[in-house]
């Protein structure tokens, strides 16, 4: 296929898949014979098995002035869709939106549903679910000096609070603050600023412990489990934090002896009702487990990265989630065996 800008990958004829990339930031249509990895998009096509044929189709915002024709896509049974931030990437995804209007094929993970997942939006989504704490969030959209700390306090929000920029990723954020004088020096200015309510997660022995829970067509995946002394709890804690302290090794090893992971069955409860109500094929759920036993929700969305693994030996159970991922993905797909 040529006049649709679409890459034939893994294969010289039409498969049944087709993958698509993209990204507000691409001003040009790339090519590659593998999926591009671009800013607000996620890494799954790595557990798409390896003798799977697929074809990958690069979208950007200007994608119609861009394409010399409208792709034919009736060759193609599934297509996933891989643009997965709402907030990087708004343009791209009402493209994609566009291109798939009138397809009658399996999508995996439709573009109008990923508009509905930012932060602010999620945590509306969530709330009132039993055994699920969600902090409030806010969005301020080019915040005037002062406006952050007025809008704090109409809409009731606690301090500490956690300001950041929205569509940032990596445990990246702005500040957390005290009060009025500090929130408004932090958010001010041009962009969207999301302001979270912080709640202290720590365990009774003072580790901040953070899970990420998979659903790839419904079935549960466990990631991780990570545990640090800081409440920002990133993957860089395994070799800062973890490598140190083989209780910890040995408890996320023991939580991952069940592919869903060997979590509480009300944590698990809480999870189900999540994917409920989230209106994806796939996302992770980061979250924390209250001193209470209740789950504390951090962030849900399909733009978390599922890779890498640890090349450590001391972090090579990890591998063993690699299979039943692949698997829910072939199911999810429909391209299973």
């Amino acid at each position: 296929m040529t006049g649709g800008r679409i890459t034939f990958a893994r294969s010289q004829q039409a498969p049944p898949l087709l993958l698509i990339v993209g990204s507000d930031r691409d001003s040009e249509l790339m090519m590659g014979p593998e999926p591009i990895p671009v800013t607000g998009g996620s890494d799954l096509s790595r557990l798409i098995d390896h003798r799977t044929p697929y074809c990958l189709m690069h979208v950007t915002k200007d994608y119609f002035d861009q394409a010399p024709c409208r792709p034919n896509l009736l060759p193609f049974r599934t297509v996933l869709n891989l643009v997965t931030d709402p907030d990087q990437n708004p343009k791209t995804l009402e493209k994609v939106r566009r291109l798939l209007k009138g397809y009658k094929g399996r999508i995996v993970n439709r573009p109008e549903a990923v508009a509905l997942t930012t932060r602010d939006q999620v945590a509306k989504r969530l709330s009132a679910i039993d055994g699920l704490c969600v902090p409030k969030v806010m969005r301020l959209h080019n915040p005037k000096p002062g406006a952050a700390s007025k809008a704090a306090a109409k809409a009731g929000l606690s301090y500490p609070i956690i300001a950041r920029m929205a569509g940032t990723h990596t445990g990246l954020i702005i500040a957390v603050v005290e009060g009025p004088e500090q929130l408004d020096e932090a958010a001010q200015g041009n962009g969207d600023f999301i302001l979270i309510e912080f709640v202290d997660f720590s365990s009774t022995d003072g580790i901040y412990r953070k899970y990420r829970l998979w659903s790839f067509g419904g079935r549960t995946i466990l990631r991780h489990a990570l545990g640090s002394d800081s409440w920002n709890v990133h993957v860089s804690e395994r070799m800062r934090f973890m490598l140190a302290r083989p209780e910890l090794i040995a408890e996320e090893e023991g939580l991952l002896s069940r592919p869903e992971g060997d979590l509480p069955a009300a944590v698990h409860a809480v999870f189900d009702a999540v994917k409920g109500r989230m209106g994806l094929d796939f996302f992770g759920m980061d979250f924390g487990i209250l001193r209470d036993g209740s789950v504390i929700l951090f962030e849900a969305n399909a733009t978390m990265s599922f890779f890498p693994l640890v090349a450590h030996p001391r972090f090579a159970y990890l591998e063993r989630i690699l299979r039943p991922a692949q698997e829910a993905v072939a199911a999810m797909t429909g391209l299973q065996e």
